[in-house]
């Protein structure tokens, strides 16, 4: 992961202004799982800025400071609210005391807060008045997974730093890396099915899921009108309702692409083609499977405006078995 982080544009961006940060910043990074890790891949570059660590090579000082951060650790580097709580009230003014306080080791005190999209606004609105009139040695580094609750006038006193999602090849090597045993169909169909989310992918990858999701979506695309219903009920209780889509999209995709016999199969080369993708490809036309493409698309974006999962599976599947053949 930290070599992912390490490679976005806004680590490179903060890396070349060390030295010269401002002192408060948000970082809008979807992966809720690794936010709190991202975080801490950030924060030390903060220190470069206080003549302990400075320079474009890591020092010997600024890796102990990194070490430190990553234990949460270094005593001019707070970490609120505590992992897997929300920042309130207390939190806020606890960081207002500890404004108060000079730093221990050297010229800069980081207040690191993550994740702030759930912050209360009440706890927000107690931290503006410390993000508009700073202590000079204080900076602060906000996480959010978004920034719809965020409040303007928070917003208006950081600067905002996106991170996007990561590339299905970058999650790919990163499963390959840090999945054992993981082949290269099974990273890359994790990582197309987890919409650019590292720590969606590798839970898929690691927590047992993967198969029975993946057999899933096989059983729904060869599904008859009869047997849908009771697919439908059961893959309904899944957790993993967009990965599922995403998917059934990619199987759609590859299909297309073994008919094509083009190179950029998700699932793997034309040679070692599943032979369910094969299956497909033969039941449908290319046409077909393009339209098959822009259904699941579809009802992505229906479930993304909270449309009722198996109604929108039901009948995107249902509209998929009716262009077999065609």
């Amino acid at each position: 992961m930290e070599s992912l982080l390490k490679n976005t544009n806004a680590y490179k961006l903060l890396s070349a202004r060390k030295g010269s940060l401002r002192h408060a910043y948000l970082l809008l990074f979807p992966d809720g799982k690794n936010l709190r890790k991202m975080l801490r891949v950030f924060a030390p570059l903060f220190f470069a800025a206080d003549g302990v660590a400075s320079g474009a090579e890591d020092t010997a000082a600024e890796k102990r400071i990194a070490a430190l951060i990553e234990k949460e650790s270094f005593a001019d580097c707070l970490f609120f609210p505590e992992e897997g709580k929300k920042f309130t009230v207390e939190n806020a003014a606890a960081v207002e005391e500890e404004c108060s306080l000079r730093p221990v080791e050297g010229e800069r005190k980081l207040f690191v807060i993550g994740d702030f999209s759930e912050a209360t606004k009440e706890a927000q609105n107690k931290l503006l008045k410390m993000l508009e009139e700073p202590p000079e040695s204080v900076s602060f580094l906000l996480g959010a997974t978004s920034s719809f609750s965020v409040l303007p006038t928070v917003l208006s006193r950081v600067e905002k730093l996106e991170i996007p999602p990561f590339s299905v090849e970058e999650i790919t090597a990163y499963l390959k890396r840090n999945v054992p045993g993981i082949t290269n169909a099974e990273a890359a169909l994790c990582a197309g099915s987890s919409g650019g989310i590292a720590g969606k992918a590798y839970d898929l990858s690691t927590g047992g899921y993967f198969h029975e999701l993946l057999n899933s979506a096989y059983d729904l695309c060869f599904s008859t009108v009869a047997s849908l219903p009771a697919l439908v009920r059961q893959c309904g209780e899944t957790k993993y309702k967009k990965e599922l889509l995403s998917l059934l999209k990619i199987i759609f995709f590859d299909a297309a692409m073994y008919k094509m016999r083009c190179d950029g199969m998700r699932s793997g080369s034309e040679n070692a083609a599943d032979e369910r993708i094969k299956k497909i490809s033969s039941e449908y036309s290319y046409g077909s499977l393009l339209k098959a493409q822009k259904i699941l698309t579809d009802a992505e974006k229906q479930l993304y405006f909270n449309g009722i999962f198996a109604q929108i599976l039901e009948i995107s599947v249902s509209k998929i078995i009716s262009l077999k053949n065609g």
